[in-house]
């Protein structure tokens, strides 16, 4: 993560991130206490897809308080247009 003046920028790499069945994809979101099923407080940095060998490397950038939104989660998303979170989450921040 690099602090930037207008937010951050986040450089997200991975090795061994499973291919998804095509038309579905990660997201990678900004995540905010007290986030639920329920109630969301998540803000989605964008979505990816890894190379046909796992391998990720992709570069967001967002203008939100880190301090507001201090984890970052990535989700295995269906592509069904619906834009909130799939709550299937294969990777998470401490």
């Amino acid at each position: 993560m690099t602090e930037t003046g207008i937010g951050r920028v986040i450089e997200f790499r991975s090795d061994d991130l499973a291919i998804l069945p095509k038309g579905e994809y990660y997201e990678l979101w900004f995540v905010g206490p007290g986030d639920s099923r329920r109630k969301s407080n998540r803000i989605s940095a964008g979505t990816f897809h890894p190379d046909p060998e796992g391998r990720s490397h992709v570069s967001f950038a967002a203008a939100v308080d880190p301090a507001k939104y201090p984890v970052l989660s990535v989700t295995a998303e269906p592509g069904d247009g619906d834009p909130r979170p799939s709550r299937r989450e294969v990777l998470r921040s401490r």
